[in-house]
C-alpha cells in the first residue's frame, strides 16, 4: 500500500506576488513552479544562470544574483514591486551543504554556509519587510530536520538551520503584530541535487528509508505542497510554527 499523490493545485493565490529563492531547482524550483500553478506571479531567485530558463519553463520571472550581496536582495524586491506592485510572499528556500566533519571546514567555506543559510534570508527578510507589512503576507523559511538533531558530516550546516529556524519564530513574534506570518519548514530526507550523493548510497539508502514510516524519500513537490498550505489563507492563524515534512523520519 504505497504511492505518490500528484502535487495539489487547490490553492487560489491569484493577484498574490512571490519572491522564491533558491528557485533554479530542488525544493525551490518546485515551490516556485507550484505557487505559479497556483496563480501566484513568482520572481524566481538564485545564483546558477539557468535561473531565467527554469522560470521561463513555468512562466516565472528569473533574476540571476548572489544573495550574499548586500544589495542583491533589493534589487529582487524591487523588481516584485515593478512587475505588481506588492510582494505578498517570501520564501527563503536558498542553501549550501558541506559534508564533512565540523573540524575539517575551513573558515571561508563556515562563512559562506551563514552567508547563503542565514545571513541572506536575513537580509532578504529585512528588505522584503515593508512591502510585506503592506501586503499582510507570508514568509516560509525552508530549513532541516538536521537543524534539531546531530547529523554527522554536516554539523555546521545543522548550525545554520537551527539559526534559521530561530529566526523564523523571532520574527514571528515581531512581524505578527504587522500581520506578517512567519513559518518554517523542515524537510527530512528529499530526493534533490543536494542528496544525491548519499542518498544514491545503497546501505545509507537503504537504513534512512528504514525509519521512514511512510516508506518512500520525499521530493520536492511533497515540500511545495505544504509551503502553499502556508502561504493560503487556510493557514491564517498559523505562524512561528516548525512543520516537519519528513514522513515520519523525526519520530523513530
Amino acid at each position: 500500500m504505497s504511492g505518490v499523490a500528484q502535487p495539489t493545485n487547490s490553492v487560489d493565490l491569484s493577484g498574490k506576488t512571490a519572491i522564491v529563492t533558491g528557485a533554479a531547482g530542488g525544493i525551490g524550483s518546485a515551490i516556485a513552479r507550484a505557487l505559479t500553478r497556483s496563480g501566484a506571479l513568482v520572481v524566481a531567485v538564485d545564483a546558477d544562470p539557468k535561473v531565467t530558463d527554469v522560470a521561463a519553463e513555468f512562466g516565472g520571472h528569473g533574476l540571476r544574483g548572489d544573495l550574499t550581496d548586500p544589495e542583491f536582495g533589493a534589487r529582487a524586491v524591487d523588481l516584485a514591486q515593478q512587475l505588481s506592485g506588492r510582494l505578498d510572499i517570501l520564501i527563503n528556500a536558498a542553501g549550501i551543504q558541506l559534508r564533512t566533519t565540523a573540524i575539517d571546514v575551513d573558515e571561508d567555506g563556515w562563512e559562506r554556509l551563514l552567508d547563503v543559510n542565514l545571513s541572506a534570508a536575513y537580509r532578504l527578510t529585512r528588505q522584503a519587510a515593508k512591502s510585506l507589512v503592506a501586503a499582510r503576507g507570508s514568509i516560509v523559511n525552508i530549513a532541516s530536520l538536521s537543524a534539531d538533531r546531530a547529523v554527522p558530516g554536516i554539523v555546521p550546516y545543522g548550525a545554520t538551520k537551527a539559526a534559521l529556524t530561530q529566526l523564523g519564530k523571532g520574527l514571528a513574534v515581531e512581524l505578527g503584530p504587522h500581520g506578517v506570518r512567519v513559518n518554517t519548514v523542515s524537510p527530512g530526507y528529499i530526493e534533490t541535487p543536494m542528496t544525491a550523493d548519499v542518498l544514491g548510497q545503497e546501505d545509507f539508502r537503504a537504513q534512512k528509508l528504514s525509519r521512514i514510516p511512510l516508506q518512500r524519500f520525499a521530493d520536492g513537490d511533497d515540500v511545495a505542497d505544504v509551503v502553499l498550505f502556508l502561504v493560503s489563507d487556510a493557514a491564517r492563524y498559523v505562524t512561528g510554527v516548525v512543520l516537519p515534512v519528513d514522513g515520519g523520519y523525526s519520530i523513530t
